[in-house]
């Protein structure tokens, strides 16, 4: 597979490390990873009816490199539903029903397959649908964030704020954070650049 994704990857992960020197350690680590990469044979993956409805939309208002990197890959990758353990529960069965992410970069395991393999680096796409709520939550992952399109409320620890494209997020190890859509869907382009196999936990008080 045509390995330019991973070259303009890297490229902005380096040039946002300028702009935004205090990233400067988990950028370097992103950039770091995707040297080592692998590209896996596969398929187009899967689709769920949040991405039939409102991907292309997405798309076409998804602006800045991260919205040309999407461009790239999001008519290759596999979706998926977050959150199998919580099936049953309301607040979460609406999460699902309109909320898919895709791996572009990750373990291969047993959800879609990512369109490059590393055990280093979980990146990928997430599309938010209109009007959900993504609740409160917190991982062993050190990730970052990327607006693509859409604006949101997001919260971090104890604030809340609104971003829209172009906005960067680092959520360090255990920062409790939440995305909130309004009347739009947000895609974001994502990267966990530690402990990439470790799984969220939703926090209920």
């Amino acid at each position: 597979m045509d390995g330019g994704f991973i070259t303009g990857f890297q490229g902005f992960a380096e040039a946002e490390a300028t702009h935004h020197p205090a990233l400067a350690g988990p950028l370097g680590r992103l950039v770091d990873a995707l040297e080592s990469v692998e590209s896996v044979d596969r398929n187009p993956g899967p689709t769920l009816p949040v991405v039939d409805e409102h991907l292309d939309a997405a798309l076409g208002a998804s602006t800045g490199l991260a919205g040309e990197l999407l461009r790239e890959v999001a008519h290759k990758v596999g979706w998926a539903r977050p959150y199998p353990e919580h099936v049953g529960e309301p607040d979460m069965d609406a999460l699902r029903a309109s909320f898919a992410y895709a791996p572009i970069v990750g373990a291969r395991d047993d959800g879609p397959a990512p369109l490059w393999a590393s055990d280093d680096v979980f990146a990928g796409i997430v599309l938010q649908g209109p009007d959900v709520i993504y609740p409160s939550h917190v991982h062993k992952a050190a990730e970052l964030y990327w607006v693509a399109s859409g604006t949101a409320r997001w919260q971090r620890g104890d604030e809340w704020t609104s971003h829209g494209p172009g906005a960067l997020f680092f959520h360090d190890t255990g920062v409790r954070h939440a995305t909130v859509t309004g009347h739009e869907p947000t895609l974001l382009l994502f990267a966990w650049v530690s402990d990439p196999a470790s799984v969220p936990v939703i926090i209920r008080h």
